[in-house]
């Protein structure tokens, strides 16, 4: 851009310098002087829009170096995130693992006792937890403590076991 302004300038002054000499001193003295006010105008204007576009370019170029930075804070935080969700993807799986074992276990526990020590803990428990207990053991028995229940309490468990 600055090389395009000179050569402009270069120009101007190439022209005005092959202009026919006039006949009168005075004449060309107030051509010249005239075309050198131009001159002078158009060159300082040129400068002026000169100083302004570099002006500009530079602060661009800040903006595009500080969108670069952000831009590669944000791909960073985006990677630590995508870590972080695995992660807790990994450890979730690992817990719903380690309750499904313990809930197996539960179940072999009561599985192994007999119906009427199992009822009295089961009468304790809600509605929901009973069920999925129970759909969990063996149908003989769930047939076993089912009677052994609470009365009213095995009704709803019934219901909610699809036995009535």
């Amino acid at each position: 851009m600055q090389n395009n302004i000179l050569r402009l300038t270069f120009f101007f002054a190439l022209v005005l310098l092959m202009m026919p000499v006039a006949d009168s001193a005075k004449g060309a003295e107030k051509e010249a002087v005239k075309a050198s006010a131009q001159e002078i105008a158009l060159s300082a204007s040129i400068r002026e829009r000169e100083e302004a576009i570099v002006a500009k370019e530079k602060e661009l170029a800040i903006r595009e170096e500080e969108l670069a930075k952000l831009s590669l804070q944000v791909d960073e935080k985006y990677s630590k995130l995508l870590a972080l969700q695995e992660e807790v993807k990994v450890e979730l799986g690992v817990l719903n693992q380690v309750k499904d074992q313990r809930f197996k276990n539960l179940i072999k526990v009561y599985s192994a006792m007999s119906a009427s020590k199992v009822a009295p803990l089961l009468d304790k428990m809600e509605d929901k937890e009973v069920v999925i207990i129970l759909e969990a053991m063996k149908a003989d028995q769930v047939s076993k403590i089912i009677p052994k229940l609470d009365q009213d309490k095995a009704v709803r468990v019934s219901k909610s076991l699809g036995l009535l």
